[in-house]
């Protein structure tokens, strides 16, 4: 999420390096679905200064309507190394980075932390990145938009793609959208400080603290239960779960503790 404290070092935060990520998977959630395609741009400067791309192969049958969607087939993946074996590789590539970047930012990120823990890797990489939602970025910056859906910012910003749904095209294409929120911010720096500034009091759900805290959602209800962060509301989620709001100003304030 596009913070105060980002704005407020905007010409030093433009300058770091941004991994730009795409995952195709099996499904929506990372508890009964796999990753079949992961793919990630690095960004620096204001270009995309290399690439990486690699299938993996699944335990399971790719769904019929996954590759419906995608165009990725059993056979394509039969010959890719296991998720135990690609994610070492894939955290070489990203070692360094400062940014994990996709759009929708933290279903990419659970997909991947979920894997680092069921192969039993280290998550040190990503935990020493913050987070970048294009989608929330977006959202903020052009809030006329009817939808923010990938498929349809492409449309939008009149974007080249070679193949939708596949992870490497989409992860080029975040990565345009990102450079493309980069020359907005750039020119409503002010203006966006201010729209930040009357909006401290504004309440953030749990996954949107996680993003401000480039953490997984689990650590938020950690720092909840040892005292860290302050709930301001409880409610109850759509699946009879207790939710938790947080003002923004306590988590803004958390994440400048954390990256000071």
């Amino acid at each position: 999420m596009l913070t105060k404290r980002f704005l407020l070092k905007l010409e030093e935060n433009l300058e770091k390096t941004y991994c730009v990520t795409d995952i195709e998977t099996t499904g929506q959630k990372p508890d009964d679905s796999e990753i079949i395609e992961i793919a990630s741009v690095k960004v620096q400067n204001g270009q995309i200064i290399n690439e990486y791309c690699s299938y993996i192969k699944p335990q399971f049958p790719i769904p019929t309507y996954i590759t419906q969607i995608t165009g990725i087939k059993n056979e394509d993946v039969k010959d890719a190394m296991l998720v135990e074996k690609i994610l070492p590789e894939w955290l070489k590539y990203i070692e360094g980075s400062h940014y994990f970047c996709a759009h929708n930012v933290m279903f990419d990120y659970d997909f991947i932390y979920k894997n680092l823990q069921l192969c039993n890797l280290s998550s040190y990489c990503m935990d020493k990145m913050r987070f970048f939602c294009t989608v929330k970025t977006t959202r903020l910056l052009f809030p006329d938009l009817e939808s923010r859906k990938l498929g349809d910012l492409i449309k939008h910003f009149n974007i080249t793609v070679g193949k939708r749904h596949r992870a490497l095209d989409d992860a080029k294409a975040t990565a345009e959208i990102l450079l493309i929120c980069f020359k907005e911010i750039l020119k409503r720096k002010d203006e966006l400080l201010e729209k930040l500034e009357t909006t401290q009091l504004d309440k953030l759900k749990s996954f949107e603290a996680a993003e401000y805290l480039s953490v997984p959602k689990e650590k938020v209800y950690e720092m909840v239960k040892n005292g860290q962060l302050k709930v301001n509301e409880t409610y109850t989620t759509k699946n009879g779960y207790e939710g938790y709001l947080f003002l923004r100003k306590d988590v803004e304030e958390l994440a400048e503790a954390i990256f000071k």
